[in-house]
């Protein structure tokens, strides 16, 4: 079956994207019958096309480890029998597709890269176009329809498997993320535990001590009471930083409600105003009214709103502007915001959500990861451009999808980070 008689159910390893490609690719019914064709050509050279394909492995280090062990070997070269016996029995569906798929998927698990897939493929072609010449060598128009149709479907196999390989790789590298996460974040909860209680007894010890010497002139120098306000300005900051690493540890129950982005920025923004003001730091809005509505939890989105205002106020020291923007992109509504800041250089753009990463003396390096995972929970995505001495900004997708799909449950579970 081909594009234009597919079924209307998909395989779960399969998106539309892979009809789309074989629509580009032009594959038609003549394709099909043109590789049915091939059929009794390919099949008694295929103990030989795989004999050529084990040997080619064989000449490069990377792929030559894979085939030391028997068992492996052996499944693999069944497997390139089974391959070149589907490639020309026609039925083209989306059973024919989702197996190439996990084709990729094997690859990646093994440890085969992509890098061997074009080098591959390329070896098919160069073991079976000869084959076609011979078999049609009085039939010049038949050896270039083969030839196409061939060429067509190889490449087809070949953007399935890298595109099922990159997927996995991503699904591997988010698990990893996850578990990294997590154990930081508990590391994070057990360090910030252990100096909450002292330094609860160091705030109270010291508000005692604050009562005799500030409430009491004759009681102390100004010199101490100077350093009085320094210590309790220091243990103000340490208790941010304990909050903030139990933050970053805590998962939080998500509450998820209604609501207009606009309006959740429009009332952040009322909020912060004065502190922008004594900034000197001049706020723009660009809102898109046309923009739906999604389930938010507004608590979150303002809690890492604060966050980017903050960082946004510290890289603008002499001013600035602040500007939030709205707008629609396919089926996302996209978040910008954006400062006239001191930007991040490139080598530190590639770690700025790592937790605990931080070019300033007195922060944590929690902020973004925490705003990274509350947007993830809305099955959103946070991207940075910046550009240094000029600023910074941060785009934040949110799928419009994202409200039909909880709407009948609200509280989605956590991931653990």
């Amino acid at each position: 079956m081909i594009l234009e008689e597919k079924e209307n159910k998909i395989d779960n390893y399969l998106d539309e994207d892979a009809y789309r490609f074989l629509s580009f690719l032009q594959f038609s019914t003549q394709d099909e019958e043109n590789l049915k064709a091939l059929s009794e050509v390919f099949k008694p050279n295929i103990p030989d096309i795989v004999s050529s394909f084990y040997q080619y492995l064989q000449k490069f280090e990377d792929t030559s480890l894979l085939l030391t062990d028997d068992i492996i070997k052996t499944r693999l070269l069944k497997a390139q029998s089974r391959y070149l016996e589907r490639l020309t029995q026609g039925n083209y569906d989306h059973q024919y597709l989702a197996d190439r798929k996990r084709i990729g998927v094997t690859h990646s698990q093994v440890g085969l890269t992509t890098k061997w897939y074009i080098g591959a493929y390329n070896l098919y072609l160069h073991l079976l176009y000869p084959l076609i010449f011979q078999a049609y060598s009085d039939k010049p128009e038949q050896v270039q329809d083969s030839l196409l149709s061939l060429t067509k479907i190889l490449m087809l196999d070949m953007q399935l498997a890298m595109d099922a390989y990159i997927e996995h790789q991503q699904l591997e590298s988010q698990h990893i993320q996850s578990e990294r996460f997590t154990a930081i974040g508990q590391l994070a909860a057990q360090v910030a535990h252990e100096i909450r209680n002292p330094l609860s007894s160091i705030e109270l010890n010291l508000d005692l001590l604050a009562d005799e010497i500030l409430d009491e002139p004759k009681a102390g120098t100004q010199e101490s009471r100077n350093l009085l306000r320094s210590i309790r300005n220091e243990v103000d900051r340490l208790a941010d930083i304990v909050s903030e690493y139990l933050a970053f540890a805590r998962v939080p129950r998500f509450e998820f409600e209604e609501e207009s982005m606009n309006a959740v920025v429009q009332k952040f923004c009322h909020f912060v105003k004065p502190q922008l003001h004594q900034s000197k730091i001049t706020l723009k809005l660009d809102l898109d009214e046309s923009l739906p509505s999604l389930l938010l939890d507004t608590e979150q989105i303002q809690r890492i709103l604060h966050n980017f205002l903050k960082n946004g106020i510290e890289a603008m020291p002499e001013g600035g502007e602040f500007t939030f923007r709205t707008r629609t992109k396919s089926e996302h509504i996209v978040l910008e915001i954006t400062d006239t800041g001191e930007g991040i250089s490139h080598s530190d753009l590639k770690k700025i959500f790592d937790p605990f990463f931080t070019t300033k003396r007195d922060g944590t390096g929690l902020g973004l990861p925490i705003a990274q995972e509350v947007i993830k929970h809305h099955q959103g995505e946070i991207l940075c451009e910046s550009i240094p001495k000029k600023g910074t900004k941060f785009s934040i997708t949110f799928p419009v999808s994202f409200n039909k799909e909880v709407e009948s449950d609200h509280n989605i579970p956590s991931r653990d980070w």
